[in-house]
């Protein structure tokens, strides 16, 4: 009785190890792999218009997992939010505001883990901002768009905006090309792009 235990408290113990521990010693907001990540961010578009949240659910996890070298307890944690905020927002039409709790909390989680600067609300109500003006017909163009990620960008990553607003219009761009066509997307055209825009913004943040 006492060795089953033993093994179980065993097996519980390496369980919350594996769960909360991140994949590397290092963690630093500015590294990534652009291409991975340009990647994932496609797919996420893909399974957000596909109405598909349990595969957006994954494929957040597994980005957050890689993106800021979460524990897999802390991606999920901030992957429930911000599939919640995703999924929240794809149903409303007024009363934007209701999704910042969700976002705010996931990037609480990203500051507390990174031992960042940055403030999570105002990160949140950036992030929000964007996500709106892609609904405003006049406020959607790439160029407003890609300025108000820029502004999104500045915050999080505690940069200059000029630094990182080619990469912010890069990605706006993907996003302009699969609104012009909802119907049927160029998903390869777009996953370049937005390639090109991770690629942009790594350089930003390690010149």
């Amino acid at each position: 009785m006492k060795k089953t235990l033993l093994v179980l408290a065993l097996v519980i113990g390496g369980g919350w190890y594996f769960v909360t521990t991140p994949p590397s010693d290092e963690v630093s907001i500015a590294e990534f792999d652009p291409y991975r990540l340009a990647d994932l961010e496609l797919q996420m578009w893909q399974a957000y218009y596909d109405r598909d949240t349990v595969r957006l659910f994954r494929l957040l996890v597994v980005t957050l997992r890689e993106q800021y070298d979460y524990s897999w307890l802390n991606a999920v944690s901030a992957a429930f939010d911000l599939a919640r905020a995703a999924s929240s927002f794809a149903e409303l039409r007024s009363n934007y505001q209701n999704v910042l709790p969700d976002l705010e909390s996931a990037y609480t989680t990203a500051r507390d883990w990174l031992g960042a600067g940055f403030d999570p609300a105002e990160v949140a109500r950036a992030e929000l901002a964007w996500w709106v003006a892609r609904r405003i017909p006049g406020k959607d163009r790439p160029d407003q768009v890609g300025a108000l990620i820029a502004d999104e960008y500045a915050l999080l990553y505690e940069t200059p905006r000029d630094n990182v607003m080619r990469a912010a219009q890069l990605r706006a761009e993907a996003a302009a090309l699969r609104d012009r066509q909802a119907e049927s997307p160029d998903w390869d055209r777009i996953g370049k792009m937005l390639a090109e825009s991770y690629v942009e913004l790594y350089a930003a943040l390690n010149r």
